[in-house]
């Protein structure tokens, strides 16, 4: 995990994460809606940081050039 990944999950998913949770607790009625899509969009963000970090932080499988056809 490189540096931007750690400084978006440690100063922005965790508090973010916590005020959700806040919210959810404020409910007087106790509905589960809330943290059942709390945990939906958990598991899409992670899936989609994954996903698109990977493609970034992947070496490219060839840098090779192409050989010029210039003489």
């Amino acid at each position: 995990m490189n540096a931007t990944s750690l400084i978006f999950f440690g100063f922005l998913l965790l508090p973010l994460i916590a005020f959700i949770a806040w919210l959810i607790k404020q409910d007087k009625k106790r509905s589960y809606w809330g943290i059942l899509l709390l945990i939906v969009g958990m598991v899409i963000a992670a899936y989609s940081i994954i996903v698109l970090d990977r493609k970034y932080t992947e070496a490219p499988e060839n840098n090779v050039p192409k050989a010029s056809s210039f003489r």
